[in-house]
This record gives C-alpha cells, structure tokens and sequence, in this order.
C-alpha cells in the first residue's frame, strides 16, 4: 500500500510540474553563499545585493513563466568549512533548485564536486580557479575569467607595451598560485623570466622583506594576483619604497571604486583586469538603473558581478522553458554561444559566453577575454577607472602547454 501512494504522489507531481527540488507553479528557490561578515564582507555583501536587485527587478516583471525567483543568501564568512556546511543545508534542507554566485575560490573548490554529484546546477562561480573548468562538470557552470586566462592576458599586455623586466607578486593559495603558474608559462613561451616570482602569505599585512625583493631586482613592471585589502596596502608600501616609476598590473578582483577609496593617492597609475563593460559614471546605464532602484547607492563591481550572475541564470531557466528541471537548466546553458545579455554587456561582440556539451575539453570555460583599466586623475571625478586597452582575449589551446 505504501508503495501505491508514493508512486501515486510521483505523479501527482508530475502532472502538476512541482517534482523537480525548488520549483513550484509561483516560485523558483535559489541559493548563494556569500562573506556577508568577515573581513571579506566588502566583496560578499555588495555581490549579494547585486544578485538580489537583478531578481527583484525581474520579479516585479512577473518573473519568468509565472515564477518569482526567491533567493536564499548564506554567510559563510569566506571560510570553506562554513561553506560546506551552509551549502549542504540549502540543497537537503531549504530544497533549491540551484546554487547561483557563490563567492570565494576556496569555498567553491569545497562544495563543486558535491553539487555535481548530486545533480544540483552551480551557475557563476565567484571565483577563478582552472578546477572549476577543468575538467569540465555537467553541473557546473564558471562565468568569470579564470586565474590561468587572467595571468596570461596580464603578461601579454606587459610585453606589447615594451616591458623586459617583469616580476610576478601572488597570494600563496589556490588562485595566486594559478595565476603565477600562468604568468610565469607565458613568459617562458615568450622567451622571457620574471626578474622575480613572490609569493606572498594571505594573512600578512607588513610587506617589507617583499619589497625588499623586488627593489634587489630592478623590475619595470609588475603583475599582482592580490585582493583587497592586501593589494592597497602592498602597492602603497611600495611606492612608500620609492617604486614609483614601475607598471603595476594587478587581479580583476580589485577592479572595484572601493580599491581606489582605500588606496587614495597611491591608487593613480595602477592598472587592473577588467571584463565587465558598466559605464559608472552614467547613471542611465541599465545596471546602475536596476541596482539603484533598490539600493541607494552607486554599485560597484562585485554588485556588477552579483547581478550578471543573476542574469545569467534568468536567461537559462528563460530558455529553459515553463516545464524547469535541472536537466533543462543543463541544457538550456549549453545553448550559450557568445552571450553577452540584455543590461550587462559581457564585452563587445565578439567576447561574450559560451558553453558546449561536456565532450569538449573548453565546455565549461567561461570568459576568456578581458581588457586593461588605469586609475586616472580627472579634473571632474578625481581618480577614477579608465578604459586604457581594447579586449585581449585568451587562446584556450595554450592551456595544455600551462598546465
């Protein structure tokens, strides 16, 4: 007897379109986790409210297919344990239907095989590892330029612009040591070695005896994988050390108004990733429109990276069509090819999103083009973010000679 009515609740399921986790005939429940305290709190929080000002404004539009989007944020203060644990609670507790935007690399690398194990699609990783792309998981969909991408962008740039003498300064951790691994590839395969490759403890805040390094070997320019505050505090230190005249080329993780109010005076001249294309000092670009109408404040980039994931997903489940499963999600994300969206452009015309079926050695790649922004002096906004290279973009094939 059991038996009979749970098959029959299975169909009652299916008939009325609410077997799949997290999706009913009002609602669609989706997770995040974010560092909503913590000292990475700067990055989490506005990334959290970019998402959710994406959602409100579709939801206000009726949602898609009848369906509001309700997200659940977890704050797991940046530390992987807590990310396990609150990711873990969303999928067997709370019952969502995805995770979308979860932030930080080493929470991400924690809870991925989890996710895709069960089934459970991951749409944008707010972070840059290879891992989350290679090799490539059904579930498991990057959006941003990976770390191995964004060293080798970075050093390319350098050298066309007549660098000869390039250190390379990284947070020693999963993202930094990519990024070296990278930068240093790349300039072997141009024939070239970094006058320096410095590997800097996550937790310092003092960065003298690395200065001193790098002082001892004469650099004309440097790239830094570092975050925020780290990267304000150690190109500070520097020019505080006289190295005022050296390029400084630093992680899109720092591409953010915040790091120039940190940095001040030192920010000027230093130059940073960028792959979002927002214009902030015009307050009728669409972004800034739909993020001020909930919030009363300018976004900065990491809410520009919330409400691209939030876009991303809404695409997918509007692709996806009004009878959402999982499997549809997969399958709707694979039909991206160079998508760059309707209010926040992912690049010009020709770098936009792609996906493939998981054969394909690049089907879960992400962004793989990215462009230079320099901290300039204006008369107008004083010192601001500038547009100062076209895209640069990545050829996939080189990973192999990387890795």
């Amino acid at each position: 007897m059991k038996k009979i009515v749970s098959v029959l609740f299975v169909v009652i399921l299916l008939v009325f379109g609410f077997a799949e986790a997290g999706v009913t005939e009002k609602e669609v429940l989706v997770g995040t986790f974010q560092a909503m305290s913590g000292p990475v709190a700067p990055i989490g929080r506005p990334m959290a409210q970019g998402m959710q000002a994406y959602f409100n404004y579709i939801n206000e539009q009726g949602g898609i297919y009848g369906r509001k989007i309700n997200l659940i944020i977890a704050d797991d203060q940046f530390n992987p344990a807590k990310t396990v644990v609150e990711v873990r609670r969303m999928v067997e507790q709370d019952g969502v239907f995805a995770i979308v935007g979860g932030l930080g690399t080493p929470g991400i690398l924690a809870v991925q095989g989890y996710l895709n194990n069960r089934g459970v699609p991951f749409v944008y990783l707010g972070g840059g590892s290879i891992d989350f792309s290679l090799p490539p998981k059904k579930y498991i969909f990057p959006v941003q330029p990976n770390y191995i991408v964004e060293g080798n962008i970075v050093i390319n740039y350098l050298v066309e612009q007549g660098h000869k003498r390039i250190a390379v300064v990284y947070r020693n951790a999963e993202d930094g040591q990519e990024f070296s691994k990278s930068a240093v590839g790349t300039l072997k395969n141009l024939g070239m070695q970094p006058v320096a490759n410095i590997a800097v403890d996550p937790l310092k805040t003092d960065f003298t005896s690395e200065i001193t390094q790098l002082l001892a070997t004469k650099p004309d320019a440097i790239a830094m994988c570092l975050f925020m505050p780290q990267s304000v505090t150690f190109v500070r230190q520097a020019k505080q050390f006289g190295m005022t005249s050296q390029r400084y080329v630093m992680s899109y993780a720092n591409s953010s108004e915040s790091y120039i109010e940190l940095a001040g005076d030192a920010a000027e001249g230093v130059e940073v990733t960028a792959w979002v294309f927002v214009d902030f000092a015009n307050p009728e670009d669409n972004a800034i429109q739909i993020y001020q109408k909930y919030y009363n404040e300018i976004p900065d980039a990491y809410a520009i990276a919330g409400m691209i994931a939030a876009e991303v997903f809404v695409e997918a489940i509007t692709r996806a069509g009004p009878n959402l499963t999982r499997e549809g999600l997969v399958a709707a994300l694979e039909t991206f090819d160079n998508w760059r969206g309707n209010f926040i452009a992912l690049g010009d015309e020709n770098h936009g999103l792609t996906y493939k079926d998981i054969s394909q050695f690049d089907a879960r790649m992400g962004v793989t083009s990215m462009y230079i922004m320099k901290a300039v002096d204006t008369e107008e906004f004083g010192l601001i973010w500038s547009v100062a290279s076209p895209w640069i973009s990545y050829d996939v094939s080189e990973l192999l000679g990387v890795l």
